[in-house]
């Protein structure tokens, strides 16, 4: 695949975490009633805004680095392969376990397995030029 899809996926990543993560460090409320989360207590809304905001703004930031310096391009499809596509294994885990599924978590299977197998998918193109670079 040619650089400019590592380019443009490391770009739509980054930019989609850092407003996901944004949105909830400013608005942890509004954005766990999205997903159906009760905040029953003023420490849930430090987790929302810790895990759920600085997680997610650190993915971005990373998946900048990607973009920015091609030495790092590896390292934020790597962890965007691992994290998108554990999550997105957590998350139909969940769905199973529990016996249903809404519009919510149907979007972010969708969302997390496809930047998981894209992210993958680069990388693996990209070992395959190594490889063919080798003596």
């Amino acid at each position: 695949m040619p650089i400019w899809g590592k380019k443009i996926l490391l770009a739509v990543m980054s930019l989609t975490a850092l407003g996901f993560g944004t949105a909830y460090l400013l608005t942890p409320e509004a954005m766990a009633a999205l997903s159906g989360l009760a905040v029953t207590r003023p420490e849930a809304t430090a987790e929302l805004r810790g895990y759920y905001g600085g997680l997610q703004i650190g993915m971005g930031v990373l998946f900048a680095l990607g973009l920015r310096f091609p030495s790092w391009s590896h390292i934020g499809l790597g962890a965007a392969a691992v994290l998108f596509l554990a999550n997105g294994l957590g998350r139909v885990l969940g769905i199973v376990l529990v016996g249903q599924v809404d519009s919510f978590n149907l979007g972010g299977v969708v969302f997390e397995f496809t930047f998981g197998v894209l992210a993958l998918t680069l990388l693996r193109s990209r070992q395959q030029l190594l490889v063919r670079e080798l003596p």
